[in-house]
């Protein structure tokens, strides 16, 4: 990431999903001086950089202008994160729950890819279940925390640089990466294709169509630098269809995760009133109490159909 961002930094693009390059502005940015550096950073990014914009053919919802996807790509793989492995029981616990749904319409044994898995905590909760599982994650610091913490596969590097070959997978999940990635219907076109025939896909991602969503406007907690697209169902299952997979399912996403992680994720937001929150729970012995609790992402399961996938 350059120290000074300039024009010559960002690009327009036409909307990912219909190709229309008809937009309206949803939100405007209200921040006009920001550390580039922490744009993407792997810690949850910057409030109130982006151009947010709806497309006005399908109505998916996406960052227009928005930074050069070879700056992206290589951000996120020098990011480091450890506050996300700090949560890793919590995160754990959230992945085993996770995986009930998956085994309704797949279950072990079988090949499993995680996508983008980070340091490879649910590569660790689907192994254990006896799946064959592995991961690709292009941060090389959460690849190597996988592999040398948790004793699990991952391939450093994005999906199409891991050069899978065709049907190798029974289940591929995308857990909170298809939002930030620069082409996510090439991303799925790729999934599909190492995927076998009836194979299960589960995507999670934060629902800009929730109702906590719309309640919270432009301040809703995941309008973030890090995120390129913002996905509502009907954007989503759209986008699915058009990579050729039948949605199955749809629901919310319930996470499981230490009162005091959450309370340092919240600091964006709430600065030194975190701060001050946080201590109160270190004081109270309560910082590891893990919390249930439902932020409006959502889980979407979908099957591989058997259709020719529309150019």
């Amino acid at each position: 990431m350059p120290d000074k961002m300039g024009k010559e930094d960002f690009e327009s693009v036409a909307c990912n999903l219909c190709g229309s390059v008809e937009y309206r502005v949803k939100f405007q940015p209200w921040v006009d001086e920001y550390d580039p550096q922490k744009v993407l950073s792997a810690s949850g990014g910057i409030r109130g950089t982006q151009q947010i914009v709806i497309c006005k053919q399908c109505g998916l919802e996406f960052v227009n202008p928005r930074l050069k996807s070879g700056l992206v790509v290589a951000a996120y793989s020098s990011a480091e994160d450890e506050l996300y492995t700090q949560a890793g029981a919590g995160r754990l616990a959230t992945f085993q729950r996770s995986l009930k749904l998956i085994e309704r319409y797949s279950s072990p044994p079988g090949r499993l890819l995680d996508v983008g898995c980070a340091s490879g905590f649910f590569v660790q909760a689907a192994g254990q279940a006896g799946w064959q599982a592995e991961g690709v994650e292009p941060s090389r610091w959460f690849a190597n925390y996988g592999r040398e913490k948790l004793g699990v596969t991952i391939f450093p590097g994005t999906l199409r640089e891991a050069k899978f070959p065709d049907a190798a997978f029974k289940v591929i999940t995308v857990w909170d990466v298809l939002e930030h990635v620069p082409d996510p219907l090439a991303e799925l076109r790729e999934i599909y294709r190492i995927l076998e025939p009836g194979g299960v896909l589960l995507v999670n991602y934060p629902n800009a169509g929730s109702l906590l969503a719309r309640l919270a406007g432009r301040n809703w907690w995941f309008y973030l630098s890090v995120h390129l697209y913002y996905f509502t169902p009907r954007t989503i299952a759209g986008m699915l269809n058009r990579a050729g997979f039948e949605v199955k399912a749809h629901r919310r996403h319930i996470q499981v995760l230490p009162l005091g992680h959450l309370i340092k994720v919240a600091s964006i937001y709430l600065g030194k009133i975190a701060e001050l929150m946080f201590r109160v729970t270190r004081a109270l012995h309560l910082s590891e109490l893990k919390l249930p609790y439902y932020a409006s992402q959502a889980n979407i399961i979908a099957v591989k159909s058997s259709e020719q996938v529309t150019p």
